[in-house]
């Protein structure tokens, strides 16, 4: 029998060394990550048997984590922890999500109760397999990139990134976004954290896509982008978008627009999310 493996996601390295410990003398496997973005990267690396998720975590917190879990493993059982009493009400929008929830402190008979739970939970799910490429991701089409170019044929998703201009950045630089460089740009790989002033508003992974109100509006860009991890950044100005569509019926100019429309919506109640938990006092169901 393997053993059980378990990924504890917290930003306090006191709690990560405790469960971990704790978790180990149990005798399972046990990995540990400081959020969510971090959480990601082993995620695509490895499938664990049981998530341990804290919800307020800066840069990613656990509430957008679960969902990108969820998108990549559907069947993943995950117990959530807060030591944020406020967040009980709030954790009604995420229970269809989350297996158990424990509010810290945590006492080790309730961690070891949920946990052989969880695991319980996770033997009798049928394995599913996991797929890290976007487009074969169930519902993949609401990634940002691929709503952008929803209803493009293959050619035309061809021709479109042609016009941009693929870029190497490496951990902790500045992605310009200009006339220069290109106001619109897709994340080919890696991790990209998006500013406003000095405050993390959200965290780009692989097919997200960012400024695509550019083509509207020039000059709608007031964030800074800073690449979180080595990044390959396809840019693409709007004068290269404009010749793309003078050259293409405008049907297909009308559907791009409807697309950047839901993609910018995709992107607004994401940061709704944010917003809701970094203020305690203001439940999710309010701010919906």
């Amino acid at each position: 029998m393997s053993t059980k493996k378990i990924l504890v996601v917290d930003d306090e390295q006191n709690i990560r060394d405790i469960f971990q410990t704790f978790l180990q003398d149990m005798g399972y496997t046990v990995q540990t990550a400081i959020d969510g973005i971090d959480a990601l990267e082993k995620i695509a690396r490895e499938k664990y048997d049981l998530y341990i998720v804290d919800i307020y975590m800066p840069r990613m917190g656990g509430l957008e984590l679960i969902a990108r879990l969820k998108e990549l493993q559907p069947s993943a059982v995950i117990i959530v922890t807060t030591g944020y009493s406020g967040l009980d009400v709030d954790f009604r929008s995420i229970r269809q999500s989350a297996f158990m929830y424990l509010a810290k402190p945590i006492q080790p008979d309730e961690l070891i109760r949920a946990v052989e739970a969880g695991l319980a939970q996770s033997q009798e799910i049928k394995p599913e397999p996991v797929s890290f490429a976007l487009e074969e991701q169930p519902g993949a089409d609401k990634q940002p990139e691929m709503l952008l170019l929803r209803g493009f044929t293959t050619d035309q998703v061809l021709q479109f990134k042609s016009m941009g201009t693929v870029k190497e950045y490496k951990a902790g630089d500045c992605i310009p976004m200009d006339k220069e460089d290109g106001s619109m740009i897709f994340v080919e790989r890696g991790y990209v954290n998006v500013y406003y002033n000095t405050d993390l508003v959200d965290s780009l992974k692989e097919g997200d896509v960012w400024g695509e109100e550019s083509f509207v509006n020039p000059g709608s860009i007031f964030t800074t982008l800073r690449a979180h991890s080595n990044a390959l950044i396809r840019h693409f100005s709007r004068k290269r978008l404009i010749e793309f569509f003078t050259y293409n019926d405008k049907s297909l100019t009308d559907r791009y627009m409807i697309n950047m429309i839901n993609c910018m919506q995709v992107k607004w109640r994401r940061s709704i999310v944010r917003l809701g938990l970094s203020s305690r006092s203001t439940p999710l169901d309010d701010v919906r």
